[in-house]
């Protein structure tokens, strides 16, 4: 029983962690997030003829992206199968 009481405190200590790995990376980072906000409504508000108009190239640019990045748990390059002989 003690060995679960570890494990939950570990738990809890490593969520205690994100939450404030998280909140620090808002902190610090505030000016980039505001900025980056702003640019965003000026894009949405005043260019949105153009930005509709490059939206099917934005998806077709973004298919590699996904691909690469979405395909790199997958450990495909390390294939490395082990036999397993009874003797």
């Amino acid at each position: 029983m003690a060995n679960n009481n570890d494990m939950t405190s570990q738990k809890l200590e490593n969520d205690t962690d994100d939450k404030q790995s998280s909140s620090s990376f808002i902190i610090r980072n505030w000016p980039v997030i505001l900025i980056l906000s702003v640019i965003g409504f000026y894009l949405i508000t005043e260019h949105r003829a153009h930005l509709l108009g490059a939206l099917p190239w934005l998806i077709l640019l973004a298919c590699p992206f996904i691909h690469i990045f979405m395909h790199r748990g997958h450990n495909h390059s390390s294939h490395h199968h082990t036999e397993v002989k009874d003797e």
